[in-house]
């Protein structure tokens, strides 16, 4: 099975966590744009956090260095890096 695929809509994020589930308790979810807070580019991974703090997710791009949500996909195209993964994210919210 794959890991994390994030997808979007006009209006949400959709994320599939697939054998990351394990890691944060949940097969999926869908969040509001406006309820993402904000995605930040560390030196060995990205978080992401969502308004108010209810949920935060440590992501890398399979390095997997922090046991962290390896991502497979964003809309659909694979992350080549952590700044390219960071950027995908961004994009999704901007």
């Amino acid at each position: 099975m794959a890991n994390t695929v994030i997808t979007s809509t006009t209006n949400s994020v959709k994320v599939v966590f697939n054998d990351d589930s394990t890691k944060v308790g949940i097969d999926k979810g869908t969040w509001r744009k406006e309820a993402i807070a904000d995605f930040k580019l560390h030196t060995d991974h990205v978080s992401a956090e969502t308004n108010g703090g209810v949920g935060r997710w440590i992501m890398d791009d399979g390095a997997n260095s922090l046991d962290a949500l390896i991502v497979d996909s964003v809309d659909g195209v694979a992350p080549t890096s952590l700044s390219d993964l960071y950027d995908k994210l961004i994009a999704l919210i901007a």
